[in-house]
């Protein structure tokens, strides 16, 4: 049966990992606190124990103090309160020195346009024994090394903080990298990077050179680009040689997780080998001695995928799958599902905000509470029917566990994906299983050559599927608005409907008729709030971008002809917008009974008649904004990011001398002017 306790204890301790992320606490306040739960979870238990009779107060204190447990376990890995971290030790340089690093390359990330990018988990901070992650940027050259996992480095530049989103509904890079535990960033050229001597015990180190060793034997077999490309995303979990028509070929066809190495490939694995050792369950030891190849099999995938965050943590969450199978009960599996994220959060509590986790996580719970359900709809001993239906079940179980995420991360539905999942899934245990018997075989130095062809030949038939199931996008569906509030409202309602599934009562239905209640709430609430006509003027460094949305329409207007930038759509998309007209951008707007007036390069801001309360400069004008303001007297001033960065700045101390407020999209984000 489920282990109800461990269930909400998990989702307690999730809670209290919320709350650390985004709450304050003094450390007095956190130790009194703590101390205060454990005085009365101790006096309550005391009690009910002299009573012999249950005390409710007592499963209160319990969860309390689970939730205090998650928001203690997020203090101790926040970098501002662990000393030895690099972003709390004093420079023991002068200030205009650049800061020198000795630091461990930890993972391989997709290059940007101009530069190769890595994580760096650091070891020396200007001489000083350190802690902590950072973001490296390698401008590219022709004597740019292409650094491997493990290898350690010093490095001479400056840390400077990530970026964070400036525009509405954009994605926050600064705040996702936070959630991996890196708070600053280097960006340098090779001429200030030296690469140290190997590490000697340095696990990571061996297995990304045991992983290269891999990457070349496979270059040196006969297969094409994309065939090579997706062999090593597929087995190694290397994508940064996938082009970008192979990548959006498998993102339209909702298939696009197979190229990242984590749960899918990891749970195809386990219960791939789980059906083909069947025979020792009849065994005396059967079980145990099954257990442990299958624990010895994940983790020398992971070995062979170059124990990456993502494989680790997968490998992680599935050995505990692994030993719950061996116990025959599907309510096992659960519970060891949630035993496997209860450690691994207190491990490393930022996990709950990585998508990977939540997707692998969200998946597997669906399937094991929902396949069963759904596979009952056709009951049928047909082998071979029952065996695609199967594939359907669980890929429907699948789906549903990930669709709100899918839709609030990514705002699309893949109608494709159980079109693709048809065809593909039923073969994704023999592309494996192939995959990895080529890879011993070529490490053995007994490779036949017929069996890189064939397996050359199934990667490009797989290419071929998917590019054509992609090419049918009439059923993709894009621009879903979709936002966390409601995400939450969504989960609550699977979670209730779980309940109901495993134990049919008033007080399950009761729950799970709530959880329509709030989504249906969520919306309503949304919709309203989506009613607020609002004028925003975007960041976009060399070009003005303003929209307008009223009434559930909206408009953009732009000083040049390009497409409609990627914010842009982001802004639509997050307000639940249809999409909007374009317009060239004009010198004056009026909104909210205020005049907006727009001064680009001709500088021209004398219009008879005209009051205006809002300036907006871009193009770097050539004014005296003294003079203007003089003139003028705006309640505030502008500037976007069109501007040179010198005349922004001057700007701002002339505002700053006429004590008028003044707005620069490059530091503060965009200027939203509301409504109602």
């Amino acid at each position: 049966m489920y282990n109800f306790t461990l269930i909400k204890l998990s989702l307690f301790l999730i809670i209290g990992i919320l709350l650390g992320f985004y709450l304050n606490v003094s450390p007095l306040i956190l130790l009194v606190v703590g101390c205060l739960l454990v005085l009365l979870f101790t006096a309550s238990y005391l009690h009910a124990k002299s009573k012999f009779q249950q005390n409710p107060i007592l499963g209160v204190l319990a969860y309390c103090l689970f939730a205090y447990l998650g928001f203690l376990t997020v203090y101790t890995h926040n970098p501002q309160n662990n000393p030895e971290h690099y972003v709390n030790l004093d420079k023991t340089v002068p200030e205009y020195a650049p800061d020198i690093l000795v630091a461990e390359v930890t993972e391989v990330l997709k290059p940007g346009l101009y530069n190769d990018r890595y994580l760096l988990k650091v070891q020396r901070f200007n001489g000083i024994n350190a802690e902590g992650k950072t973001l490296l940027n390698l401008f590219r050259d022709l004597h740019a090394p292409q650094l491997k996992i493990g290898q350690r480095l010093a490095l001479n530049g400056e840390l400077e903080d990530i970026n964070g989103n400036l525009n509405p509904y954009q994605f926050d890079y600064s705040r996702y990298m936070k959630t991996l535990g890196v708070y600053k960033q280097m960006n340098i050229s090779p001429e200030s990077l030296k690469v140290l001597p190997n590490p000697e015990n340095s696990i990571i180190y061996y297995a990304g050179k045991f992983r290269d060793e891999i990457t070349k034997n496979l270059k040196s077999q006969d297969f094409s680009k994309d065939e090579l490309a997706v062999i090593q995303a597929l087995l190694l979990g290397q994508r940064q040689e996938l082009s970008p028509e192979i990548q959006k070929s498998y993102a339209a066809a909702g298939v696009i997780h197979i190229l990242a190495v984590s749960g899918l490939h990891v749970g195809i694995i386990l219960f791939m080998l789980n059906w083909l050792l069947n025979f020792l369950n009849s065994w005396k030891y059967g079980k145990t001695i099954k257990t442990w190849i299958l624990l010895i099999a994940l983790w020398g995938f992971a070995l062979i995928a170059g124990l990456s965050p993502s494989v680790v943590r997968a490998v992680s969450m599935f050995s505990f799958v692994a030993i719950g199978m061996q116990l025959n009960k599907r309510t096992s599996i659960l519970n060891t599902l949630f035993a496997s994220l209860f450690i691994l959060l207190l491990i490393n509590p930022f996990y709950i905000f990585q998508v990977g986790f939540q997707l692998s996580y969200s998946a597997v719970f669906a399937i094991v509470v929902f396949q069963p359900v759904i596979m009952k709809i056709i009951n049928t001993d047909h082998r071979i029917t029952r065996y695609f239906w199967k594939i359907i079940s669980v890929t429907l179980a699948a789906q549903i566990g990930v669709l709100p995420l899918s839709l609030f991360y990514f705002h699309q539905f893949p109608g494709l994906f159980l079109v693709s999942n048809i065809l593909i899934l039923p073969f994704m245990g023999m592309i494996l299983a192939v995959g990895v018997m080529l890879i011993i075989l070529l490490l053995m130095g007994l490779l036949p050559s017929v069996l890189a062809w064939i397996y050359g030949g199934m990667i490009s038939l797989l290419n071929k599927v998917v590019s054509f199931i992609a090419s049918i996008d009439v059923l993709v569906v894009e621009g879903i608005s979709f936002s966390l509030l409601a995400c939450m409202a969504f989960y609550f309602f699977l979670i209730s409907i779980s309940f109901l599934l495993k134990k049919n009562s008033y007080t399950n239905l009761a729950l799970s008729l709530l959880g329509i209640i709030i989504i249906q709430s969520v919306f309503i609430y949304e919709k309203k709030g989506a009613t607020l006509d609002e004028f925003v003027i975007f960041h976009k460094t060399r070009s003005t971008h303003i929209g307008i949305s009223g009434n559930g329409t909206f408009t953009h207007h732009s000083s040049n002809k390009e497409d409609k930038p990627q914010f842009v759509r982001d802004y639509e998309v997050g307000k639940g917008l249809k999409n909007g007209h374009e317009k060239p951008l004009k010198n004056v707007y009026t909104f909210a009974e205020k005049d907006i007036l727009v001064i680009d390069s001709l500088g021209i801001y004398d219009i008879s008649g005209l009051d205006p309360k809002l300036i907006l400069l871009t193009n770097s004008p050539k004014i005296n904004l003294e003079r203007l303001l003089k003139k003028l007297h705006p309640e505030l001033v502008i500037a976007d990011g069109s501007n040179y960065k010198n005349m922004v700045e001057r700007w701002q101390e002339t505002a700053l001398k006429q004590k008028i407020p003044f707005h620069a999209t490059a530091e503060k984000g965009a200027f939203i002017l509301n409504h109602q």
